[in-house]
């Protein structure tokens, strides 16, 4: 029987220069490839922040105006016939829109503290029950605005957690004010902290709003990307909240959870470590909030 012998190329050979030639040629164009990938990435970066900011300046620029009206009406309240009623009505809408102000303000900041990398985080013990009690003050007065109810659970009992106090606070209040604007009049957001069957510490949201699609939940995890719903306001969706507040938890060693369905409202629960964790011990949970749950299921019955 014959046997094999391996082939090799003879160094100057034809074949040789060959081979390298084309190894070359793959190398570049896999160069290429690369350069493009890159390129098309930081132009999709770029037109995504050119439109977060175009969004938030209309943003801006709707609650500064009805601060400014509103205060120079309320300067010239007997050119303008104002009566006291009027008066304690331009207020309250002075101090929605200075509420509304702020928290844009913030998520700029926000932001752009997240892209620069210069969040600091200082880990401590935290009561999970507090933060929601306070969370929830803080959104009132533009649920009042919007005729929506915030309907607490289980309030009272502590809810031991690790971390950053400032994060898990804008988190939460980016989830509320998530909820508030998917809810039309008359709505209503469950909110609860509790410790799920497997004992992790955890603040659960459910709103009765217009709901989600996936793909429109995979849009609202990604920063700067908006959700397109109609003409009339190109950038109605849940804008950045989702994404930062997602960021803000995971970074903490946290998890980030949503469940969303058109008609049907969007679930969020937000997963913490518990006090002295350790980071490996925190697997995805399968069990969700039962008592959320028991309204999605009666409303879908």
């Amino acid at each position: 029987m014959r046997a094999l012998q391996l082939f090799h190329l003879s160094e100057g050979s034809l074949l040789a220069d060959y081979s390298a030639l084309m190894s070359e040629q793959l190398l570049r164009r896999r160069a290429d490839l690369e350069v493009r990938a890159a390129r098309a990435e930081a132009e999709n970066a770029i037109k995504a922040r050119s439109e977060f900011l175009a969004n938030m300046n209309h943003e801006l620029r709707t609650p500064l105006n009805a601060i400014i009206g509103f205060a120079t009406m309320l300067g010239k309240a007997e050119e303008f016939n104002i009566d006291e009623e009027r008066t304690g009505e331009y207020a309250q809408y002075i101090l929605q829109s200075a509420d509304l102000l702020l928290g844009h303000i913030n998520t700029i900041l926000e932001v752009a503290a997240f892209e620069s990398g210069e969040i600091e985080l200082s880990n401590r013990e935290l009561d999970l029950d507090v933060l929601l009690t306070e969370a929830i003050e803080r959104a009132k007065i533009r649920a009042d605005a919007a005729g929506v109810t915030i309907v607490r659970k289980g309030e009272g009992d502590p809810i031991l957690a690790w971390g950053d106090e400032v994060r898990v606070t804008q988190s939460i209040d980016h989830i509320l004010k998530c909820a508030l604007r998917a809810c039309s009049e008359g709505g209503r957001i469950l909110a609860r902290a509790a410790y799920d069957d497997a004992g992790r510490p955890e603040i659960a949201v459910r709103d009765e709003g217009e709901g989600l699609t996936d793909d429109e939940v995979k849009d609202a995890l990604t920063a700067f990307n908006e959700v397109h719903r109609g003409l009339d306001r190109a950038f109605s969706g849940p804008g950045v909240g989702y994404a930062i507040a997602k960021s803000f938890i995971e970074m903490q060693g946290g998890q980030f959870f949503i469940k969303s369905r058109k008609e049907r409202g969007t679930f969020v629960r937000l997963v913490l470590p518990e006090p002295a964790f350790d980071a490996d011990d925190i697997d995805d949970p399968t069990i969700e909030t039962q008592e959320l749950l028991d309204v999605e299921k009666s409303h879908a019955a």
